[in-house]
């Protein structure tokens, strides 16, 4: 006895599945994509903005020594710099066609989430891309290769003047206390010669790979013996010292030749305040599936859509870059 699947069944069927797949594939979670973890995610904007105007400021003024008789109060100021930033629609989608369906519907078994969950998971992954270095969205940058954010250069303070923390084969040629100075260095910027303010500091660092092994596995020396370089630095650094606040040090594949100028290709360390004051990664629409669509006489498509912008600095001098940590790969 033949079965013919008409347009309204199949659509029928697909609408009733799919609803079940969306809410499966939104369930998962996939720690190998956690952007939002590494950068604030804005989603208060209208899903159809065209952009939006940063209003980014600074103060200006201090206060003095003052008579009671005097006509004139020292005035406080602060400056606005607007910035605009530009929203963009990225979609992804899955499909079936009218076999797959003719087979699940005899069987009375339910469609997998299979396919909703990897356009899910390519969605996070294009996020992803796009919050590190602009995804290849002509003129967007992120967070490891910021427009406008000068990277300073390891010194060549190591051994036979390196400027790398290890060798091509992992052998340090920098003392632990060099490599301290430099982590400190992302977090704190450059100190302030005088007065009581200082750089915006950091309290997320994020190294290649080889960088990372480092100094979770070489001890810091003599005067903390238990300790590896990366335990001495979470107690002990800039930002914990002064605020009491713990920081991230996470790893980060893409960093390994992120290097720009003179030592293109080498290994980048960032340093950076992981808060929405300082920067933001521009959501306005979080993906999400559309109705079915039948896109063809044998097949149906479910598509999926998001907007978001490229990631953008609210205070000047949150994010930092050192250069030439480790060789070129």
């Amino acid at each position: 006895m033949s079965q013919i699947i008409t347009d309204a069944q199949g659509l029928n069927f697909l609408r009733q599945q799919t609803r079940v797949q969306s809410n499966r594939a939104f369930n998962v979670e996939y720690d190998i994509v956690d952007y939002a973890s590494l950068v604030p995610v804005n989603t208060d904007y209208p899903e159809w903005a065209s952009g939006a105007d940063f209003q980014v400021g600074d103060m200006a003024g201090a206060a003095k020594w003052q008579s009671g008789w005097a006509e004139d109060v020292p005035k406080a100021d602060v400056s606005l710099m607007s910035i605009g930033v530009d929203f963009a629609m990225y979609a992804v989608g899955y499909g079936y066609n009218i076999e797959e369906l003719g087979k699940a519907m005899h069987a009375g078994f339910p469609l997998t989430a299979r396919k909703a969950i990897a356009a899910r998971q390519a969605a996070d992954i294009f996020c992803a891309e796009t919050a590190l270095y602009g995804g290849g969205h002509k003129g967007w940058t992120g967070l490891i290769n910021k427009a406008g954010v000068t990277p300073a250069v390891a010194p060549a303070t190591g051994t036979g003047n390196a400027r790398n923390w290890v060798d091509a084969t992992g052998v340090g040629l920098k003392t632990p206390d060099q490599i301290v100075t430099e982590l400190n260095s992302l977090l704190q910027g450059t100190p302030s010669s005088s007065g009581v303010m200082t750089s915006l500091l950091g309290d997320t660092i994020l190294l290649p790979a080889v960088a990372m092994n480092h100094i979770t596995n070489t001890p810091y020396g003599v005067t903390s013996p238990n300790m590896t370089i990366f335990q001495y630095f979470m107690a002990n650094n800039v930002t914990t010292q002064r605020t009491g606040r713990s920081i991230t040090i996470r790893e980060l594949p893409a960093l390994a030749t992120a290097g720009i100028g003179s030592v293109v290709g080498q290994g980048r360390a960032v340093g950076y305040r992981n808060s929405p004051d300082a920067l933001e990664f521009p959501m306005p629409k979080p993906f999400s599936f559309l109705d079915v669509h039948q896109n063809g006489p044998l097949s149906w498509q479910i598509p999926g859509i998001g907007r978001v912008g490229q990631l953008t600095l609210i205070r000047d001098g949150a994010l930092r870059y050192l250069d030439a940590i480790t060789p070129a790969l």
